[in-house]
């Protein structure tokens, strides 16, 4: 009787004790992480090479005779015309008979032969030249100016215009049209676009005039910038960038201007004069017009100044302090015109 009690009261015990026990929770299964799908990967330089090297340069001309101090172009191109690099470079085998720039300008300077060679890459070409112990005939340089801006107090609508039969073909030519023209402040401009000019025929020659109408700190920054827009790279070179800031030359027409050469210059309608304590004198800002812009001009800001070191002799002539605008691309010109260069 004592053991079914005792088993009785270890039935119920067991019974109770497994009622109260929790229901154990499911042990939770591990889900899939998500796995990133797979993107094409970009191409950060897509065909970079689309035609590769140059394989040939074709010269529209081979042998070449000039008079000293006469000038020729010769053109030439790239093979083939999807070429990576199609700069061209140009050397001359004795600089003493026969000068060359990038953009493929000769320059007869003494009687003799010379051989010319064009360059991109692994690519060659040479042209032939012939240079006659005979002097090129150059006409008498003529500089005209009409109208007056003021030199010290801004007006607003003054122009002027500056007129010629040619570019100087010397720095001695250079500093008798200065001696014209370079005591006014349109006349700066103009023998700015004349030097920038004279940079593009003869580097050495058009660097004098440079420094001659330039301030210091503004020499380098723009024989840099000319020596890239008179490279030899067809898509950058612009052989006809001072064209477009004479009188009728427009992209339309081949930069080919209106004779005699006209350069127009106007007070900058938006900026009046400013003082400047580093050369102690009166900055003129002008805008000279040009149709190689969608706005119609750029700006030049000229002065004379007595600082000692910079040019213009004590202040007698004006010079330039800035003129980023002559120094950056043109519109490019239309592909139904040449470029007849300029006198």
């Amino acid at each position: 009787m004592m053991t079914m009690a005792i088993m009785a009261v270890a039935c119920v015990t067991c019974f109770t004790s497994c009622k109260d026990d929790p229901v154990p929770e499911p042990i939770p299964q591990p889900q899939p992480q998500p796995q990133p799908q797979p993107q094409p990967n970009p191409n950060p330089n897509p065909n970079p090479n689309p035609g590769g090297e140059a394989k040939s340069i074709k010269l529209d001309r081979t042998e070449l005779t000039l008079k000293v101090g006469e000038r020729a172009v010769i053109k030439a191109e790239v093979e083939p015309s999807n070429a990576s690099v199609k700069i061209v470079s140009w050397k001359s085998s004795n600089e003493n008979v026969a000068t060359v720039t990038n953009g493929g300008e000769v320059l007869g300077k003494g009687p003799g032969k010379a051989t010319l060679t064009a360059s991109c890459g692994s690519a060659r070409a040479t042209c032939q030249v012939t240079v006659k112990n005979e002097q090129q005939a150059l006409a008498p340089i003529q500089v005209q100016m009409t109208g007056a801006i003021n030199h010290t107090q801004y007006t607003a609508g003054q122009s002027a215009t500056i007129t010629f039969n040619r570019f100087p073909a010397s720095v001695e030519e250079f500093k008798q049209v200065r001696e014209q023209i370079g005591r006014e402040p349109q006349g700066a401009v103009a023998l700015q676009i004349m030097a920038f000019e004279m940079f593009r025929r003869d580097r050495n020659v058009g660097a004098e005039c440079i420094k001659l109408n330039n301030v210091q700190s503004n020499v380098g920054f723009v024989t840099g910038r000319l020596k890239e827009l008179f490279g030899g790279d067809s898509n950058y070179n612009r052989p006809y960038q001072m064209a477009a800031y004479l009188k009728g030359a427009a992209p339309a027409n081949g930069y080919n201007p209106e004779k005699p050469y006209t350069i127009e210059v106007i007070v900058d309608p938006a900026t009046p004069y400013q003082a400047s304590s580093i050369f102690q004198t009166t900055v003129l800002k002008l805008r000279v017009k040009s149709k190689g812009r969608s706005t119609g001009s750029d700006l030049v800001s000229v002065m004379k100044t007595k600082k000692p070191g910079e040019p213009g002799e004590k202040g007698t002539y004006f010079i330039v302090q800035s003129s980023t605008g002559l120094v950056s691309q043109v519109a490019p010109i239309s592909f139904d015109y040449d470029f007849n260069g300029l006198e």
